[in-house]
């Protein structure tokens, strides 16, 4: 190429043989162009033949580039870049620049280039390269998301760059659309849908819910151990669960242990049967329980009379059933069945209560109240309410000196009505009381009382029992209200944003410079700088 030709080039501000080859290359394919107007043409021509013209060389290069694939652009700009070739305004040369750029993420997070932007390409370009460090403006949102790669959408996610109002699952096909709701609005997912995706977390999530139960996990995830404490109220787990949950149940769990310290909850709690198993296997009370505080605490109530009564605690134990009875001011919100088990509490109390008395009409006034209360059972319903009253009257009518024990043998040895393992338990205790010859004595009556009702006809019929309906006891297990996860959004699935779709990015964002073209191309100086 002659001195002449150089110097024309340099008055378009290209300096050098490479910076020449570059451009050269660029008009050749640009001039071959499909579908570029013949004037830009000629003048692509013209500058080929090495008689470039300064007024109409960039907007018919321009023209030219415009019609090349995304891909050739790109390639043409690098070359441009690399050689030194400055045909874009300010604003383009500092895209261009992070374009061209072999380290983009850095340089777009740069002091220099914290304030570049562009169009839609180059934000979805400066987010991807920046793994959603730089979020996509708003209004440019819409017409990237229906192309974007979904990597670089979930990157959006991952830093806020995206929010549900976004609503990116439109602009996408059916999965890829469910996916984002899952990521974005985990709430909206169906169980039908959560199959479809195999999310395992939603899944478990709904099989607590509705009570079914959980192949446990290894090591144990959240609902494995809600389980085991909730719906088993196996308290050793507690420490795992606590921290295992979300911030907001875990604070709700940790109130929930603090009001067993004095058995005070919210009503909101005490109102979730879901949790009564756990607070009841928290709450042990020493003292009275209020049992018209509300169901929960009638059932505690309940439960604390008839193990008092097992512990022969039976004063303590009548006091307390006569808590859960109408004829206490303050047990407004005892359910009736419950209120039927007190009463057969309290009658078989206040038997063992008045064999303990001299006093005979202290005795009998015992045994007016006891039969009144085994009246009112039985008045309720049931065969065995209506048994334990002809128990106790056909009792009450055989006179003192014939009478045996009115007590279940059961329950003095402090087992459940008709248990198994009594013989077991006949022994441990003979153990416990030895050289205690009263107590022995006593125990080798229950035992003998036992074996004589198992060699009659009518069994254990021959008791009173407790309780009337051993159900009526149990405490729920069933899924709380409270302690519960929400639905966490789903966690990303895509890996980091490949190469190749990067470079997809940067050259559709390479065709945005084209609008960043100079009309007139700089010319060098003979030091080589633009001017």
């Amino acid at each position: 190429m002659s001195g002449f030709v150089q110097r024309k080039w340099r008055w378009l501000g290209v300096g050098g043989g490479e910076a020449v080859e570059a451009v050269l290359a660029m008009l050749t394919e640009t001039a071959a162009a499909t579908g570029i107007p013949e004037a830009e043409r000629a003048v692509l021509a013209q500058a080929l033949e090495g008689d470039p013209d300064r007024e109409t060389l960039l907007p018919a290069v321009r023209a030219g580039l415009s019609l090349l694939p995304p891909e050739s652009v790109l390639g043409h700009l690098r070359s441009l870049w690399a050689t030194g070739v400055r045909w874009l305004n300010e604003r383009g040369l500092e895209r261009c620049r992070v374009l061209c750029s072999t380290a983009p993420s850095l340089d777009l997070v740069s002091k220099r280039s914290h304030a570049v932007s562009g169009g839609p390409a180059f934000s979805l370009f400066a987010t991807a390269a920046t793994r959603g460090a730089i979020p996509v403006p708003n209004r440019f949102l819409d017409e990237l998301l229906a192309w974007a790669p979904l990597s670089v959408i979930d990157d959006l996610i991952d830093h806020g760059g995206l929010m549900p109002e976004d609503a990116p699952w439109t602009r996408r096909g059916a999965e890829e659309g469910l996916y984002l709701r899952a990521r974005l609005t985990p709430a909206s997912i169906t169980g039908e849908q959560a199959e479809r995706l195999a999310w395992q977390a939603y899944l478990r999530r709904q099989s607590f819910l509705i009570g079914e139960t959980l192949v446990r996990q290894e090591p144990d995830d959240v609902w494995d151990l809600l389980y085991d404490v909730v719906m088993d109220g196996d308290v050793t787990a507690l420490n795992a669960l606590d921290a295992a949950l979300p911030r907001p149940q875990q604070i709700e769990l940790r109130d929930l242990k603090s009001g067993a310290l004095s058995g005070q909850w919210p009503p909101s709690m005490t109102e979730d049967r879901g949790l009564w198993l756990l607070m009841a296997a928290l709450w042990r009370p020493s003292n009275l329980v209020d049992a018209g505080r509300s169901p929960f605490y009638a059932l505690v109530a309940l439960n604390r009379a008839y193990d008092l009564v097992k512990a022969g605690d039976l004063d303590a134990a009548a006091q307390q059933a006569y808590s859960l009875t109408r004829g206490s001011v303050s047990n407004r919100k005892v359910p009736a069945d419950l209120v039927q088990e007190a009463h057969a509490i309290a009658a078989y109390a206040a038997v063992g209560q008045s064999e303990r008395l001299d006093s005979p009409t202290v005795r009998d006034r015992l045994l007016d109240s006891a039969e009144e209360h085994a009246e009112k059972a039985a008045a309720q319903g049931g065969a065995v309410a209506e048994r334990n009253l002809r128990l106790l009257r056909a009792w009450r009518g055989t006179r003192r000196n014939d009478r045996g024990p009115f007590s279940d043998p059961f329950l003095d040895i402090g087992l459940d009505h008709g248990a198994d393992g009594w013989e077991e338990r006949c022994r441990e205790i003979f153990r416990q009381h030895e050289g205690d010859a009263r107590a022995q004595s006593e125990l080798n009556m229950a035992e003998e009382r036992i074996r004589g009702a198992l060699r009659g006809e009518a069994g254990w019929d021959v008791f009173y029992q407790l309780p009337v309906d051993r159900s009526r006891y149990v405490m729920p297990s069933q899924v709380p209200k409270h302690l519960v996860p929400p639905v966490e959004p789903l966690s990303r699935r895509t890996s980091v944003t490949s190469g190749g779709e990067l470079e997809a990015i940067r050259a559709r964002a390479a065709v945005e410079l084209l609008n960043d073209f100079r009309t007139t191309a700089p010319r060098l100086d003979r030091h080589s700088s633009v001017r």
